[in-house]
């Protein structure tokens, strides 16, 4: 037998994230950057006796013979770099994923080849950018020498390795940056001052917030509180209920995901019509895509009896699916099928498959469908190709390059076949997203073009109504988006988004009471749909009941683990009820996880009424960057320059806000809140004519809003009344806004004393 070059050895591989689009963007630039970034990862390489091999353009590789020094070099690399992109907007960043992966190499000429190599290039590709993946292996070796953070990210079936990986993220210590000043701020809350202010700086910090809270979700508890939470939510699942799982795409070719995907919610959009039958929402089934689970184990999280489950396979111009009704207690196959034909008649595939798997599910469960009426698209599956591919890009995290490609290919759609209702209704509902993500009027009058169009083509369709609903919400209309979230019910009566739909549109209307009912509708409904309780605590907080509102976030915790943004939230919710270590702990785990946005702002607003308003302006900088047309932050930030004694970099921010609050006025001109704040910034300004305009208004349309006499009050400062901003600053107190909060806020000033 001859003997090979064999050796156990650690293998860190690192990759250039979005490379294409920064060498799009700027060619010269990306490449100085990435020279800088290589000579980075030698350097560290080097450091911790490790040796570099195989880096070609933007993909790095590295050896080392212990796993100790390949973790603690990945994390100073990422460490290194975070500092380097500190300067630079989020668009401009070079951000490295690092995988590492141990075990048997075999060396030739200098290169480490064999399954090792393969496995941490494989864990690179799947860690977050900025972050480092290990295996089992090199977890099992370091956990307990390297002073790091590690979170188990569940067992991964990587390609072209035949076991599945384990794998595990990799954080520093202690929180970076502004976690770990976070953390320290928050550990001396026994101070008499910071308990004067941090019951208050919550409900300032929902405000900000909150309106983040319906898309991402929060970490799990663990222990008995997990338990508890579950036993809420521990039933069996009925009898007529059923998910349906994203289609595994096979072709090998990540952009062919769309398939999948658009094919799975098609497929449970048509179940929804059948009544009786429960389907688990969208949201709540594509959490298990790419997660290593059996069927019965999926089935029991979502609480359902039946699962659909498949494969698509795009080869040329023709495509495969697979496709199995299973009974998830006992994995049993009640019904299976095969599809072949050309790509464009990807349509009529699914077609045939929705009715075979409606009269498979007639036969199981003993009962008859009723008749729905089949969706139609005349000509092409081409046109149906690229709604699927636009609806992906939808249901992406919002930025302006997903909801650019997301417009562009409902376009490409609506121009193969101009009467496909459900494109213009995906194009509204783009429209809607761009102006809540850029607040640029002109997205608003697309939406409406677009929106009439689609119910024009099909006013039976309930895509179109919750896309009217939504757009009908942004512009301030709640009597239309009530009414056309109840047609959306009327079509899928169990429907918890047209149900959550309708209970914000009935909250943006003044009707409370009815608004909590709907919310409670769209738990029963779907009990373990995350975005339900998500949407039920948002309101039980909007009512001023925040303790009740912390049980309905845990248990959107413990049903969706996987995103840590909403953890700040939290943080806030546990302040305001006085629970300052609680409080500590998620915003620490917030922001070391993935600083965003809501981070960023929270902490700002901590620092804000600490007087640290240098540290404040800091943060908000940061959250601007995440969201650079919302005026709450300019307003916020102006706030900090000033009291930081920057004038003029204050006035100039003041004048931001005002042009962006003007913008969404512009849209809806009813939004009270708006109207105060925009008067408040005219104040500070000089605009009084402005301001009064602003103070008239807002005080017409929100006379019984905490947050509308508060701004008032700041507004009639402004205007040199000081006896009416004592006036309204009482009457926000009597409507519900925090004494304490008030006391500690430096921008009412004198009056402070008279309150």
């Amino acid at each position: 037998m001859l003997k090979d070059s064999r050796k156990i050895a650690a293998i860190l591989a690192a990759d250039v994230v979005e490379y294409s689009r920064l060498m799009g963007a700027d060619e010269e630039g990306t490449l100085a950057a990435l020279k800088i970034r290589r000579a980075i990862f030698d350097e560290l390489v080097s450091e911790f006796d490790g040796r570099e091999f195989g880096s070609v353009g933007d993909s790095l590789m590295a050896e080392f013979p212990s796993a100790v020094n390949a973790v603690r070099c990945a994390l100073a690399i990422q460490l290194r770099l975070e500092r380097e992109n500190a300067p630079l907007s989020a668009v401009q960043r070079m951000q490295l994923r690092i995988g590492v992966n141990l075990g048997d190499v075999i060396k030739d000429s200098g290169v480490a080849f064999g399954d090792t190599v393969n496995v941490a290039a494989r864990l690179q590709s799947l860690a977050r950018p900025g972050g480092v993946l290990i295996s089992g292996p090199v977890y099992d070796q370091v956990h307990l020498k390297v002073p790091a953070r590690f979170i188990a990210a569940g067992t991964r079936q990587v390609k072209n390795i035949a076991e599945p990986v384990r794998t595990f993220e990799v954080l520093p210590p202690e929180a970076p940056g502004i976690a770990g000043r976070m953390a320290g701020i928050l550990a001396r809350v026994a101070s008499r001052r910071v308990r004067r202010v941090a019951a208050g700086i919550a409900a300032l910090a929902i405000a900000v917030a909150l309106g983040l809270l319906g898309r991402e979700l929060l970490q799990p508890d663990t222990g008995e509180r997990l338990g508890g939470l579950l036993a809420s939510l521990d039933r069996a699942p009925e009898p007529s209920s059923i998910a349906v799982l994203p289609f595994v795409n096979m072709s090998g070719d990540p952009r062919n995901d769309y398939l999948g995907d658009g094919l799975s919610e098609e497929l449970a959009n048509r179940l929804t019509k059948i009544p009786e039958l429960r389907v688990a929402a969208r949201t709540s089934a594509f959490a298990f895509k790419d997660k290593n689970l059996g069927v019965a184990e999926i089935a029991n999280r979502l609480g359902v009896r039946y699962v659909v489950e498949g494969s698509v396979k795009r080869q040329a111009d023709r495509i495969r699916i697979t496709a199995s009704l299973v009974e998830g207690a006992s994995g049993s196959n009640r019904w299976s099928n095969s599809y072949e034909s050309p790509a464009v008649d990807f349509f009529s595939i699914e077609s045939e498959m929705a009715t075979q798997v409606i009269t498979a599910l007639e036969l199981v469960l003993g009962k008859r469908a009723e008749q729905t009426r089949p969706r139609t698209i005349s000509g092409s599956g081409v046109a149906y190709d690229f709604y699927l591919q636009g609806l992906a890009y939808l249901r992406q995290a919002k930025s302006r390059k997903s909801l650019e490609a997301a417009e562009q290919l409902f376009e490409r759609a609506l121009t193969e076949q101009p009467g496909f209702a459900r494109a213009q209704a995906g194009l509204c509902e783009t429209q809607v997203e761009r102006y809540a993500f850029e607040k640029d009027p002109a997205y608003v009058a697309a939406a409406e073009d677009a929106c009439a169009n689609a119910e024009a083509l099909d006013s039976d369709a309930q895509e179109v109504h919750m896309a009217i609903g939504r757009l009908r919400l942004a512009t301030g209309h709640a009597a239309e988006s009530e009414s056309s979230y109840r047609h959306a019910i009327l079509l899928v009566p169990r429907s918890a988004d047209a149900l959550i739909g309708l209970a914000q549109s009935l909250v943006a209307g003044g009707k409370a009471a009815e608004a909590e009912s709907s919310f409670q509708r769209a738990i029963e409904a779907q009990s373990r749909y995350p975005t339900a309780h998500v949407a039920f605590g948002n309101f039980l907080f909007s009512e001023g009941r925040y303790s009740d509102a912390i049980p309905a976030y845990e248990r959107a915790i413990v049903l969706a683990p996987d995103n840590p943004n909403a953890l700040s939230n939290l943080g806030f919710a546990y302040l305001f009820i006085g629970n300052f270590e609680k409080a500590a702990d998620a915003f620490t785990r917030s922001l070391a996880l993935e600083p965003r946005r809501a981070s960023y702002s929270g902490t700002a607003i901590v620092h804000y009424y600490l007087g640290r308003y240098r540290e404040a302006a800091e943060m908000f900088r940061k959250a601007i960057e995440f969201s650079p047309a919302d005026h709450r932050l300019w307003g916020n930030l102006a706030d900090a320059l000033l009291f930081d004694s920057r004038i003029d970099e204050a006035t100039q921010t003041y004048r931001r806000a005002l042009e962006l609050a003007d913008g969404e006025l512009a849209v809806n001109p009813r939004h009270a809140v708006n109207q105060a704040q925009a008067a408040y910034y005219a104040t500070r300004l000089g605009e009084k004519d402005r301001a009064r305009r602003g103070v008239e208004v807002a005080l017409a349309v929100g006379k019984d809003e905490y947050y509308v006499h508060y701004y008032v009050a700041l507004a009639e400062l402004g205007l040199g009344d000081v006896s009416k901003a004592l006036a309204h600053a009482r009457r926000a107190r009597e409507l519900g806004y925090p004494e304490n909060l008030m006391r500690a806020a430096p921008e009412l000033g004198e009056i402070i004393k008279s309150l």
